[in-house]
C-alpha cells in the first residue's frame, strides 16, 4: 500500500522515515499555497494544448540528447530497455539550460507558467529534501547539495489508444528513476501508475486531488547505502482508452557532486559524480 500523508502532519517525519526504507514512495498532500495550485492548474491546460498541436509543429522542439530537453515523438524511449517503446509523447523543460528555441511558441505565456512550475517544484524539494535531512541526521547535506540542481521537468501526454500492441508493451515499462528523488503530479485521475513492493508484488498509487507523489531514485539509494529504497514503477494498459497526463520533476544534484555514503556503516558503494552518473542512466533509455 502507497501512503498518503499530510505534509503538515506532527508525524510526518516517522511517516516518511517509514515510506521510503519499505516502498520507496508517498503521496504528499498539503503541500502548496493556493496561489502556487492556480499555477499548476493553469500549466496543466498549457500542457495540454501543446500536445493538441500537429506532429509536425511539436518536432520544431525536439529532443536534444546532450541537454536531456525537448519534445519526444511516440515510441522515442523505452525505460525498460527488454520491451517495447513507451506509448507516450513527452516534453522536458528546465529553468537554467534550456535553449530558447526549445520553448513553444505556439501556447501563449507557456514558456513563462513553465518557469513558474518549476520554482513551485524547486521550493517543494528542498522542503521535502530538509526533512530527508533531519531523518537521516546529515545537517545540511542533501539541501546543500541540491542549490544549483540539475533538475528536469516533463509533461508526459499518453494518448487514449485501441489498436494493437505488443508483448510487453505498457505506456511505460517499469524501471526506477535514476536521481535523488522525484516529484510527480498526476495531472488527471485515470489510473495506471503501479509500484512494486521488496516482495515484488504491485500496487496502484491512489490518486490526490492537489497531492504530489514523491519516490526515492536510484542514486538517492546508493547515497543513503540503501537505506532509502528505489523501487520500480510502471504505467500499465489497464486504463489505456482513456487519456492520461502526468508531469514528474526529476531532481538531480547540483553537477559535481560526489555521492559517497551518507550513513556512519561501510559503504556499498564506491564514490561517483552525480552528472556523470545520470548521463550514464539516460544513455540506456533513448
Amino acid at each position: 500500500m502507497i501512503p498518503v500523508i499530510d505534509f503538515t502532519s506532527e508525524s510526518v517525519l516517522d511517516q516518511i522515515r517509514e515510506a521510503y526504507t519499505t516502498v520507496g514512495f508517498a503521496v504528499f498532500t498539503n503541500t502548496l499555497t493556493s496561489n502556487d495550485q492556480r499555477v499548476m492548474h493553469r500549466w496543466f491546460e498549457d500542457m495540454k494544448s501543446f500536445f493538441e498541436l500537429d506532429i509536425e509543429t511539436k518536432k520544431q522542439y525536439s529532443y536534444q540528447a546532450e541537454n536531456n530537453l525537448g519534445y519526444s515523438i511516440m515510441g522515442a524511449e523505452n525505460v525498460d530497455p527488454t520491451a517495447p517503446k513507451d506509448m507516450k509523447e513527452s516534453f522536458n523543460y528546465n529553468n537554467t539550460r534550456m535553449p530558447e528555441e526549445l520553448w513553444p511558441r505556439e501556447v501563449e505565456g507557456f514558456k513563462q507558467i513553465g518557469l513558474e512550475t518549476i520554482r513551485i517544484a524547486d521550493d517543494l524539494t528542498i522542503r521535502i529534501l530538509s526533512k530527508f535531512d533531519t531523518i537521516l541526521d546529515t545537517g545540511t547535506t542533501l539541501v546543500d547539495a541540491h542549490q544549483d540542481p540539475y533538475n528536469t521537468t516533463r509533461v508526459i501526454h499518453y494518448p487514449a489508444y485501441t489498436g494493437p500492441l505488443e508483448d510487453k508493451q505498457m505506456r511505460i515499462g517499469e524501471h526506477s528513476d535514476y536521481g535523488t528523488i522525484t516529484l510527480l503530479w498526476q495531472i488527471n485521475d485515470v489510473p495506471g501508475l503501479e509500484v512494486q513492493d521488496l516482495e515484488g508484488s504491485w500496487h496502484p498509487v491512489p490518486y490526490a486531488n492537489d497531492g504530489v507523489v514523491v519516490n526515492i531514485g536510484d542514486l538517492l539509494q546508493r547515497w543513503t547505502n540503501d537505506y532509502f529504497v528505489s523501487t520500480k514503477h510502471r504505467v500499465v494498459n489497464s486504463h489505456i482508452d482513456q487519456t492520461r497526463y502526468s508531469m514528474p520533476h526529476f531532481v538531480d544534484p547540483t553537477p559535481g557532486t560526489m555521492i559517497v555514503n551518507l550513513r556512519d556503516e561501510p559503504s556499498k558503494y564506491d564514490p561517483i559524480e552525480s552528472k556523470e552518473y545520470l548521463m550514464w542512466r539516460l544513455a540506456q533509455s533513448y
